[in-house]
């Protein structure tokens, strides 16, 4: 960079520090996007240290897109079929180009290595980055997008949670019976304390995602937490509304499939996307699914397996699942 560009870069993020200072936006659009031109490492570390400030000041909405769409649960096979539909749902019904990420392996994929390292634990300074991650994913990639967690919806410090109503446009979240999902830890190798464990999250960790990059292997970590909390959590009245939530219990996507695909196309056109409701091209996404899946047929749990989840988990159970056929 020659040396009046060093000094034109300094006068203009000086006077993004001013603006900040004083509390005066009105040029800092004019500004942000001139220093972006000149240095994006730069301009990207003006949202990393004041997205969660940034995000609630509406002369800033500029740098806030709701492209985000969210397929939520509490286990990634789960979250992957509710994905593959919004996705078919996409390519048969719309003009639109959606990307599908899995929402922490593509942060790990956008960051710099040298950034994530102050990312391996699930402390403030994670917490607090929810919103730039988002808004690193949707510099990188334009438009539409869906983006995949297992994570537990969060509130830190009363005003900043996993995400906000500037950057989502709605999010979809599958609910499955503890009982079905500790059957198929087992059926996967878990021993039942094992299963146990992760059900309610008795270790009280969160779960390391890792991808490969450039030949290192980065962590990055995920806050599943139980099953009662990351239910409760997608579920929450305030969530629900302010984010657009639809939940979509398991079960009916096997039994009830034609129905619930033309429940997720609605919800997404009432969302202001542009996807239109065919029933027969969603007929077929059905048909195909039913010829692809089956829906395994659970373990039979003894009395004091149930017993020992339903410590943990027998009030969300009684809220979601009484009026159901049970598990």
């Amino acid at each position: 960079m020659s040396f009046l560009n060093k000094i034109k870069l300094k006068y203009t993020s000086d006077l993004l520090n001013q603006s900040i200072e004083k509390k005066d936006f009105s040029d800092f659009k004019k500004n942000y996007e001139e220093l972006k031109k000149m240095d994006q490492g730069l301009a990207n570390k003006y949202i990393k240290y004041n997205s969660f400030e940034f995000i609630e000041n509406e002369a800033l909405n500029f740098l806030f897109n709701k492209n985000i769409v969210w397929a939520n649960s509490f286990r990634k096979k789960d979250t992957n079929i509710l994905s593959n539909f919004i996705s078919q749902i996409f390519q048969l019904t719309s003009n639109v180009q959606i990307q599908n990420f899995d929402f922490y392996e593509e942060v790990l994929k956008v960051l710099e290595e040298q950034e994530i390292n102050e990312y391996h634990s699930f402390n403030d300074i994670f917490l607090k980055s929810h919103y730039y991650f988002q808004m690193m994913i949707d510099s990188h990639y334009p438009g539409v997008k869906l983006l995949n967690t297992n994570s537990a919806f969060f509130e830190y410090n009363n005003k900043i949670h996993f995400t906000h109503h500037k950057l989502t446009r709605c999010f979809f979240y599958v609910i499955k019976h503890p009982y079905q999902l500790f059957s198929e830890l087992k059926q996967e190798g878990l021993t039942a304390q094992a299963a146990l464990s992760l059900l309610c999250d008795l270790e009280n960790k969160p779960t390391m995602r890792e991808v490969n990059k450039d030949g290192k292997k980065l962590l990055f970590p995920e806050n599943s937490s139980s099953w009662s909390t990351n239910v409760s959590s997608w579920t929450n009245e305030n969530v629900q509304i302010s984010l657009r939530g639809l939940t979509i219990y398991h079960d009916d996507l096997y039994n009830k499939t034609e129905d619930k695909l033309i429940e997720i196309a609605a919800h997404l056109k009432e969302s202001g996307l542009e996807v239109e409701i065919n029933s027969l091209e969603i007929s077929k996404i059905a048909e195909q699914f039913k010829s692809n899946e089956k829906n395994k047929t659970p373990l039979e749990l003894s009395n004091k397996e149930k017993k020992l989840i339903d410590r943990d988990c027998g009030d969300i159970i009684e809220k979601y699942f009484s009026e159901r056929t049970s598990n």
